[in-house]
């Protein structure tokens, strides 16, 4: 899933007490069994439900399914023009923002002209994004206010701006960003500011993918404590193909962490050839709210023989009580799980990520769609 923040409130992350369903499954070998020409046939099978699935989502009536939709419509550029074109009118800032980006990330010229209109937008990340259209379709633009909003005093807005600067490609902004990413931020918290920092962390080492001193934070990131942050850093490693650190990546899936947390593992894992995680991922891709409530039980119960108490635990018990939170949360564990999957070179792989256009929950059907599309492009 994209990992872009208009407002940290809309990023869903699952909760810090999401601990993993055990010791992870051994990886069987496959390796005679299937081939990548075999996991292809299977994924171009069900390209066309998968097409079908996105541009259904990019409909849906919820704006994060809508939102979901424009992430995967990066791997559907038939698709691309018309829903991001109806995602520019969108009233969810969210929606206009991803809309904007995809116009940029595809050059989608014939939007450039509708683009420039989001130059005035009320939302600052949504402006940020006109400016990357813009910028992107071959537009003569002022730069100067992304560079801006770098310094801003909201979180997202900073994340935002960073990434955007990183897509832009332009090596000279590597300076600007390890400047604004040192810069305070004395009203956020601690976890804002360092989820910010990584995204600038990720906008540098997209710019300069050798610069040591960056690799290195991100390396660190992985053992941070908060767990948004341990996934975005190992995703950010698997993009760059960091092979130093596949057997930590390993280890991760192989020790108690939480599930989401073996998945972007497992991903990473797979983005280098390495199909370790498969067992890990075939297994979240079936979780559900039943399997969710009984860790979670079990988590509260050690925050308790532990003399824990406080906001953790009044999250795990209010999580515990909502059925339909619970669903929520078992849903986007299931996505993730499908989106890693396609990267996987395997027919196991590509036959359970085909059975996820059916999964009853439109976000993890968007994110098996994204994948196929992804898989077979």
């Amino acid at each position: 899933m994209n990992r872009n923040k208009l407002d940290m409130a809309w990023v869903c992350v699952l909760s810090l007490a999401l601990l993993a369903c055990g010791p992870a499954f051994a990886a069987q070998d496959d390796a005679a069994a299937s081939s990548p020409d075999e996991t292809r046939i299977a994924l171009l099978q069900v390209k066309p439900q998968a097409y079908a699935v996105v541009e259904a989502a990019g409909r849906h009536e919820q704006s994060r399914i809508r939102l979901a939709a424009l992430e995967a419509v990066e791997f559907a550029p038939d698709a691309a023009f018309e829903m991001a074109r109806s995602g520019m009118a969108d009233e969810n800032p969210a929606v206009r923002f991803a809309s904007l980006v995809t116009v940029g990330k595809l050059k989608i010229e014939r939007l450039a002209d509708a683009s420039a209109d989001f130059l005035r937008d009320e939302n600052a990340s949504v402006r940020g994004a006109a400016i990357f259209a813009l910028a992107r379709c071959g537009r003569r633009v002022d730069l100067t206010p992304l560079a801006n909003m770098l310094g801003s005093s909201s979180p997202g807005t900073r994340a935002n701006a960073a990434m955007l600067i990183g897509q832009l490609g332009d090596r000279q902004a590597i300076e600007m960003l390890r400047e604004m990413a040192a810069e305070p931020m004395p009203r956020v918290s601690p976890a804002e500011r360092t989820w910010v920092r990584l995204q600038f962390a990720e906008a540098m080492i997209r710019l300069a993918p050798d610069d040591a001193e960056v690799l290195g934070s991100i390396r660190a990131s992985v053992y941070s404590n908060l767990d948004d942050v341990r996934v975005l850093s190992i995703q950010i490693l698997g993009e760059v193909r960091d092979k130093s650190v596949q057997g930590g990546l390993a280890h991760i899936i192989d020790r108690e962490n939480p599930i989401q947390v073996k998945i972007a593992a497992a991903q990473s894992l797979a983005r280098m050839g390495d199909k370790q995680g498969l067992a890990i991922l075939l297994e979240a891709s079936s979780f559900d709210e039943k399997r969710l409530g009984k860790e979670l039980e079990n988590y509260a119960r050690r925050i308790e023989a532990e003399g824990g108490a406080g906001p953790e635990l009044q999250a795990v018990r209010a999580l515990i009580a909502d059925r339909t939170q619970r669903g929520n949360a078992a849903a986007e564990v299931r996505a993730q799980a499908a989106r890693a999957l396609g990267w996987v070179n395997d027919k196991k792989a590509a036959q359970q990520v085909s059975a996820m256009l059916e999964d009853p929950d439109p976000i993890v059907r968007v994110a098996a769609a994204a994948a196929v599309l992804q898989a077979t492009r």
